[in-house]
């Protein structure tokens, strides 16, 4: 075959495009010096195309001490999230200076600095080439994601850094932010966008735009200068929802992070390395599982019947019959987090470790609150490191290698990490070990003579050994806090237990017992705990943010609300306090106090739907209808995915007359998911509010096969029972409902009353005054009560229940009372 030879044309045309496009680099070349020279142009003006953040503090700050040793030491306030660390502010001749950046993991917990693995590694290399000056400055921040990173990096660039170490994927959906602007760009655009915010010349362009245009667009998401996990607030485990759409632009963004990574590194002159994250496959479920959308309610029942027979042959001794219901089980739904967990389990068991792997990886990656780092994340690990030519280093693979040697099996679990993702102190040291043989690989280290295996084992025992009780007291502790942050309060209890036998005397451990029997509904448990970390650490805030929340779910709102502006006056702008003390007062009646608290609440949390909800229903309750409206309209726009905040926009449509308008938008809700409880109840409020009795009837029922706990729907539909004259059916109903919430005072109001009807004086004056007591401003209760003791004869109390009444707003009562005074002459 003839083979294309260019013409001397086609030759001359390649030399002009080279040589023009060598041109063009080092004109870019040369204006990007001028512009570092004169210090125009900073490029971390447009640091992100996908978030960006609120104005912060250096993690470290230069100091200079009484002997004049110049050093730079973790800034006072960033100790909330990262380790006390220094090192010189003059970086000495021959000194080789590491920077070890990620999330808890690289911080060390649940211990701290002292075993984590930067530790590991500078103990490791001072004892190797004890001649050469080595510093190993652990910036590990609490929950910090990739994003963070990439920002920390730019700031630890200027200190002449050797080495970045970066271990990153686990918090990548801890806090909220949104990408719908940047979903859609062109990948190779968004690419483009992520090297051209590296260059001055583009910040001075994209700066002259903005004054010219008066553009000042900014990323979509402007994060807080500090961390603000999702975890944190109102909702917790509770707001996160199913998002494929979601997790793929925080893949994307997590890829872009580790290429700006890389630039950083570059053009600082050191060298990256790569830590590829583990995660507890076989020993931890899922923290979130949601069905798919669009399975019928048959479909979830026979779903959930598979499941419980699998459990039950798993316990059985007989995993392989588990397995074969799961897997029908997954037939049905496929995206069932903790089906693909419980297979998972099941086919280990049955001697099946490959099978039983993939399905626990599955497991993890449907994980709607995923807290583990996603497949998709370890594969842009590889794929950035390959392209960039970066040192990896594979710690799963290490371990899996080590696990199917010890058990036969590559699926790490507890014998690797303490929780979720925290490995235990031998894995830290590994992960030293394996960083310790890249550099002597690559020359950086030298070994002397004495270095040998055994001299790395008697390091590890002299440091591990020198760790006394409260130092492991203090690890369950931060290992407790994680698990009940992270919503495993079972997981959590142990090790919070064993912390208490130890740190008798330390406030934290009593808070944190305090706050995981109030959320595991052992409240009359709780208060104790709380009292004794009150009483040991009386500024504290969070402690009487807590005595706050158990006052007010156990209807003592003089006492919460005390408490919480205790928590308050303690700490002026805690947004959870606020938003808590503004129910409380709603509770209370002081709707005018409770949205002044509101608003400061939504102030300190922009960003928190709940607060905008709760600002709504306050709103249509003091008649300002625009507002509420509002505020209902801020709220989804928060949370577009959360159909509680369309559902109780709804309820405030009825409340002001638009029926028709909140029924039709609950059907919608409805037919796109059909398992909403509170959807269905208010539903049922609608019909009622129409006299469709039998429809509301059948909507509250609906509401209790989806939520057999939904209180409201239990009261509800015993109040039909007892209009309809089913007085037993009612009483069953109303019981249950005081039996699940016993300071829900509507329901003990309404239990009276078809006590009363069903001959059963006493336990309805009973139930009536317990009514009062856990709501003393609803002026019915007052007027109930003083009815039934009128009727006893109790004339004194009467009265003065009458006279709440009529405080209230309760009209009937002025006949009562001038009655009553009638007879008294």
């Amino acid at each position: 075959m003839a083979r294309w030879i260019p013409s001397s044309r086609w030759l001359q045309r390649l030399v002009l495009v080279a040589f023009g496009l060598a041109l063009f680099a080092s004109a870019l070349a040369l204006n990007e010096a001028v512009l570092a020279w004169v210090g125009a142009g900073d490029p971390d003006r447009f640091p992100d195309p996908f978030v960006g953040f609120e104005p912060g503090r250096p993690l470290f700050v230069r100091q200079v001490g009484e002997e004049g040793a110049d050093r730079y030491v973790t800034s006072p306030e960033k100790l909330a999230f990262f380790n006390q660390q220094q090192f010189p502010a003059v970086k000495e001749r021959g000194t080789y200076r590491i920077f070890a950046l990620g999330g808890s993991t690289t911080f060390g917990s649940p211990y701290d600095a002292a075993v984590a693995f930067p530790r590991w590694l500078e103990i490791y290399l001072e004892s190797t080439d004890p001649g050469r000056r080595w510093e190993v400055i652990n910036a590990g921040g609490i929950s910090y994601a990739s994003y963070r990173i990439v920002v920390l990096m730019k700031e630890l660039a200027r200190h002449r850094p050797d080495l970045f170490i970066v271990y990153t994927g686990h918090n990548e959906f801890l806090e909220e932010r949104t990408y719908s602007a940047i979903l859609e760009r062109p990948r190779a655009v968004k690419r483009a966008q992520v090297w051209l915010g590296g260059l001055r010349s583009y910040t001075l362009a994209r700066t002259a735009w903005s004054g010219l245009t008066g553009d000042r667009s900014r990323p979509e998401s402007t994060l807080a200068a500090e961390v603000e996990a999702s975890l944190d607030g109102w909702t917790g485990i509770a707001g996160y929802r199913r998002t494929a759409e979601f997790k793929r632009a925080t893949a994307e963004h997590f890829e872009d992070n580790l290429r700006r990574m890389v630039a950083v590194a570059r053009s600082a002159g050191a060298e990256l390395v790569f830590i590829k994250p583990i995660s507890n496959l076989k020993d931890f479920s899922p923290f979130k599982t949601e069905h798919r959308k669009g399975l019928d309610r048959g479909s979830i029942a026979r779903f959930a019947a598979l499941v419980d027979d699998g459990r039950a042959a798993l316990a059985a001794g007989d995993p392989s019959g588990a397995a074969a219901h799961l897997r029908r089980a997954l037939d049905l739904d496929g995206e069932h987090a903790g089906a693909h967990y419980e297979l998972g389990r099941a086919l280990l068991a049955a001697g099946s470790p490959v099978a039983a792997r993939e399905a626990l990886v599955r497991a993890k990656d449907l994980d709607v609150a995923p807290l583990r780092a996603l497949e998709s994340f370890l594969v842009a690990l590889e794929r950035v490191s390959d392209e960039q030519e970066v040192e990896l280093v594979d710690l799963p693979s290490l371990l899996e290698d080590d696990c199917e040697r010890r058990l036969g099996h590559r699926i790490l679990g507890n014998e690797y990490l303490l929780d979720h993702v925290h490995p235990d102190i031998a894995i830290h040291s590994r992960i030293g070990e394996v960083l310790l043989e890249w550099l002597v690989r690559g020359g950086v280290a030298q070994p002397g003579e004495g270095w040998i295996e055994e001299v790395r084992h008697r390091l590890y025992r002299e440091v591990v050994g020198a760790l006394d009780a409260v130092y492991y007291a203090r690890r369950d502790l931060n290992l407790a806090k994680v698990l009940g942050w992270a919503g495993k309060l079972e997981e959590a209890e142990p090790p919070l237990e064993r912390a208490a036998i130890v740190l008798v005397d330390d406030a934290e451990v009593h808070l944190n017992l305090g706050i995981l029997r109030s959320r595991t509904g052992r409240r009359a448990e709780a208060e104790p705990a709380l009292l004794r970390a009150a009483a040991l650490a009386p500024d504290m805030p969070e402690v009487h943010f807590n005595l706050g929340v158990v006052y007010g779910e156990t209807g003592r709102l003089e006492e919460g609300i005390a408490a919480l502006r205790r928590a308050l006056e303690l700490r002026a702008d805690y947004a959870e306090a606020l938003y808590n003390l503004g129910v409380l007062l709603r509770r209370a009646g002081a709707l005018e106090e409770a949205i002044r608290t509101l608003e400061r609440a939504a102030a300190a949390k922009p960003h928190g739907a709940a607060v905008h909800r709760q600002l709504a229903a306050v709103y249509r309750l003091s008649g300002r209808v625009d507002e509420a409206l509002a505020a209902h309209a801020r709220s989804i726009e928060l949370a577009p995915e959360d159909p509680a905040a369309r559902t109780e926009l709804a309820a405030t449509l009825a409340g002001i007359g638009r029926e028709q308008e909140a029924e039709r938008s609950l059907r919608e809700i409805l037919a796109a998911d059909p398992d909403h409880a509170d959807a269905h109840f208010q539903l049922g409020s609608v019909l009622t509010r129409q006299a469709r009795i039998e429809e509301a009837a059948a909507a509250y029922r609906r509401a209790l096969e989806c939520d057999a706990k939904h209180v409201k729907a239990l009261v509800n539909l015993g109040i039909l029972h007892g209009r309809a004259g089913e007085l037993e059916a009612a009483r069953a109903v109303l019981e249950r409902a005081v039996e699940i919430a016993p300071a829900y005072a509507e329901a003990h109001y309404n239990l009276a009353i078809v006590l009363d009807a069903a001959g059963v004086p006493e336990r309805s004056l009973s139930a009536l005054r317990r009514a009062v007591e856990l709501d003393p401003v609803q002026g019915r209760f007052h007027f109930a009560l003083a009815t039934v003791l009128d009727q006893r004869g109790e004339q004194a109390l009467a009265r003065r229940h009458y006279a709440l009444a009529r405080e209230r707003g309760v009209v009937e009562a002025d006949e009562a009372l001038r009655r009553l005074e009638g007879e008294s002459r």
